[in-house]
């Protein structure tokens, strides 16, 4: 549920209230904080698209200031109540490498808020897109200061150990599919011979369709509703590649239901075979992993006996179903005799 009330916006999550800040609000404190905690400089706001810019009159040191908001999944449907993952540390990402390219460091506010909901339980048992990884290597590192602060202006410097909470959002399955996530993407761009051109002309659409239309579709949504099937291919890879995971968890022979088979064929580890062009549903499928991709995937190397037993062969939809779902893996196979 969502509730907005003077620039304070409470989402409540399992009967939590989270009360989360927005930048108009936010702002007057971390001047205040920044110019409280650091006498002897100048703060200069909103220069070269940084929210603050600190100058140490005792050094001349340069150092960065930005502020993130947390980014919310909906703001008004209180069904769709939460937090986007992804897009909030997109934006810090981009923000803190500039300015530590730029200028050695930077340092960074977020909202105390947000880092309790991810340090909550709450967020154990749900599906979280978030790697903030490269954040405890900056601070590791001093090239990196973040800050928490909250609604009510109280700021706390955080530490490594503020950060424990990736620890248990992560298993080694996924940290794998990380790793190898842009290895499978190579593998299918170059099987399905996507070149430069073709590529570039599918984003120049994009870019133009965003820039006329103020479109808030996310490229693969975008170029999924393409009447270029080229487009659209691409669109349907660059979603795959989005669900890594949940493709691991088909590999691995455990989930119940596979929501949209047709992304395995999109990446080449499934084709359909008879009537796909006609457009009946109900076709069979063959296991063939077409770019070599399924070696990437550590839920496929537990289980790759059962999956090398039906390669190539014909199932019908109930025998992908059955065994995506793990029912055939303490079934004897080929390799048992």
């Amino acid at each position: 549920m969502i509730k907005y009330q003077n620039e304070i916006i409470d989402i409540i999550i399992n009967n939590v209230t989270y009360k989360i800040w927005t930048v108009k609000l936010i702002k007057p404190f971390v001047n205040k904080f920044l110019k409280e905690k650091y006498l002897d400089s100048i703060i200069v706001p909103e220069i070269n698209q940084i929210d603050n810019t600190l100058i140490d009159n005792k050094s001349d040191e340069i150092i960065p200031v930005e502020i993130q908001r947390t980014v919310l999944r909906h703001k008004t449907d209180y069904r769709k109540s939460g937090f986007t993952h992804s897009t909030f540390e997109d934006y810090i990402r981009r923000q803190i490498n500039t300015n530590i390219r730029d200028y050695g460091k930077c340092w960074f506010f977020m909202d105390s808020e947000y880092l309790r909901y991810l340090q909550s339980d709450d967020i154990k048992n749900t599906t979280v897109s978030i790697d903030m990884s490269w954040v405890v290597e900056l601070i590791q590192e001093n090239k990196l200061k973040v800050f928490g602060i909250r609604y009510d202006g109280v700021v706390k410097e955080l530490t490594i150990k503020d950060f424990d909470f990736l620890k248990e959002l992560y298993t080694v399955d996924e940290a794998i599919i990380n790793k190898n996530k842009l290895k499978i993407l190579r593998n299918i761009i170059k099987g399905h011979k996507f070149t430069q051109e073709e590529i570039d002309k599918f984003y120049t659409k994009f870019s133009d369709n965003k820039l006329n239309n103020d479109n808030k579709k996310s490229c693969s949504s975008y170029f999924i509703n393409s009447d270029d099937e080229r487009c659209k291919l691409y669109g349907h890879i660059l979603y795959s590649i989005g669900d890594l995971n949940l493709i691991n968890d088909v590999l691995d022979m455990n989930v119940y239901n596979i929501h949209d088979k047709q992304n395995l064929v999109h990446i080449g580890i499934f084709e359909i075979v008879g009537n796909y062009a006609s457009g009946q549903r109900g076709n069979n499928m063959r296991f063939i992993d077409k770019f070599d991709i399924c070696k990437y995937f550590p839920g496929y190397l537990r289980q790759k006996k059962h999956w090398l037993t039906y390669k190539g062969n014909e199932m019908d939809g109930r025998t992908v179903v059955n065994m995506c779902r793990g029912m055939y893996k303490k079934a004897k196979t080929i390799f048992d005799y």
